[in-house]
């Protein structure tokens, strides 16, 4: 039973990192940033907490949700552990205990994101939170490499049947067409333009109310999917995803391994031009997504792959992401 908070004045700790995140059964320690960071938090001597949002209430106002946070501390964090964290009991917090908040929920995003992610929106402004809604409901990851023609892929965004049959109609090859709110390869499909009509509009009630048509990237084939990771527009590193043989998935999820490759200037570019747009809005952990030259994707939901990243570049990203957000904290004290 979770123990409830003293009544009264409550003294702002600001000592504290909390994670939100899903349950535990639905984490996977290979590639979750939290479990990582926290690991780097726990060796610098810094408490953090665990929060299972699909288990708090969201159905309370906003000031008692974040008056009453259904939180455990982190005791011990390893990976190859199992579990790969070791929790304290279950306790009540204050959101004004925290400096820093990590938002870690995978999307979809959907009811169930917006309605606890929301009340976050009303916790005290000098708390860091990574990243900061409602940006992180508002934009879609897959869309909003459309505010950059100048690098992204081209894309166009479907709101009915109709429209999707067309936009794969005009293609001049095989095109991808993928669901606008998944994540990690999900619902991602390649069609011809020839496709019968009552295919794709099998996906669209599968997948609707919006699913995205881009070009068939050849690229993914000879140089993958490159996943550049940024903090308030500093590059922490980048792996790339190669498909597993037989398979045009790029996702880590999905089977693909992966391998070191240095950014082009033109990624590069195009990491810098994106953080400056997103980062005062609360987007500040980017997962940028090239394949070729093309951006084809925006993560700010809970981007990953910082593991993969110190793996194949033999770095320590998740160290310069904590000095970072201890830096952020610092300024908004």
């Amino acid at each position: 039973m979770l123990r409830p908070r003293t009544h009264g004045t409550i003294q702002p700790m600001k000592t504290r990192y909390l994670i939100v995140a899903d349950s535990l059964g639905d984490l996977n320690p290979e590639f979750d940033l939290g479990v990582c960071v926290s690991a780097e938090l726990l060796r610098r001597g810094i408490t953090v907490d665990y929060m299972d949002m699909p288990a708090a209430d969201a159905g309370q106002d906003s000031a008692s949700y974040l008056a009453e946070l259904p939180v455990r501390e982190i005791l011990a964090a390893d990976a190859a552990a199992v579990p790969f964290w070791e929790l304290g009991p279950a306790r009540l917090a204050d959101v004004r205990e925290y400096r820093v908040i990590l938002q870690r929920k995978d999307p979809p995003v959907d009811a169930l994101f917006i309605s606890h992610t929301r009340h976050f929106e009303g916790a005290p402004p000098e708390i860091v939170q990574i990243n900061r809604p409602p940006a992180t409901y508002e934009l879609s990851e897959h869309t909003t490499a459309l505010r950059y023609p100048e690098f992204a892929a081209p894309t166009t965004v479907c709101s009915s049947p109709e429209e999707l049959v067309a936009a794969v109609r005009a293609g001049s090859d095989e095109v991808v067409i993928k669901p606008e709110n998944t994540y990690c390869g999900i619902g991602v499909s390649f069609v011809r333009p020839s496709v019968p009509e009552a295919e794709l509009r099998a996906y669209w009630e599968r997948w609707r109310p919006q699913v995205i048509v881009q070009p068939y990237l050849k690229a993914i084939e000879s140089s993958g999917d490159l996943r550049i990771l940024t903090v308030n527009g500093r590059v922490l590193g980048s792996v790339l995803r190669v498909p597993a043989k037989g398979s045009r998935l790029a996702n880590l999820h999905q089977g693909a391994s992966a391998a070191r490759m240095a950014p082009s200037s033109r990624q590069l570019e195009a990491c810098r031009v994106v953080a400056e747009d997103l980062n005062p809005i609360g987007l500040s952990l980017l997962g940028l997504d090239f394949i070729g030259e093309h951006l084809t994707e925006v993560n700010f939901t809970s981007p990953t792959t910082i593991v993969q990243i110190n793996r194949v570049n033999g770095i320590r990203a998740d160290i310069e992401l904590v000095d970072e957000l201890e830096r952020m904290w610092r300024d908004n004290v």
